[in-house]
C-alpha cells in the first residue's frame, strides 16, 4: 500500500490565514441601497377591517345594521375595493409614464 503522508490533506496554518482574508475586487459592483417600500393602503384598510370583524365576532358583538341584511355591506365593500384598486393602478401608471 502506498504511503501518501507527504501530501497533506488539511490546510496548514498560513493557508487558513490567507483564506480568511478575502477582499472584494475593485471591479465588482457595489450593492445598491434598497429604497423603502411604500405602504399599500388598500391592503392595510382591508386587513384592519377584517381584523375588526374577526375580533368583534369572537367577542360576540351583534351588529344590527340594515346594511348587513341581504349582503348590502358586501356589495358596498366590493364596489369600494374595486374603485380603490382602480385608482391605485391609475396612479401607478401615471407615475411610470
Amino acid at each position: 500500500m502506498a504511503d501518501y503522508s507527504e501530501f497533506p490533506t488539511t490546510p496548514t496554518a498560513w493557508q487558513e490565514q490567507q483564506w480568511q482574508m478575502v477582499a472584494p475586487l475593485e471591479t465588482e459592483d457595489r450593492p445598491q441601497p434598497q429604497q423603502p417600500r411604500r405602504v399599500d393602503l388598500v391592503a392595510l384598510v382591508a386587513g384592519l377591517f377584517f381584523l375588526v370583524v374577526a375580533v368583534s365576532t369572537m367577542v360576540g358583538l351583534n351588529f344590527s345594521l340594515g346594511l348587513l341584511d341581504d349582503g348590502g355591506l358586501l356589495w358596498v365593500l366590493l364596489i369600494g375595493a374595486g374603485i380603490a384598486l382602480l385608482v391605485k393602478e391609475l396612479r401607478k401608471a401615471r407615475r411610470r409614464g
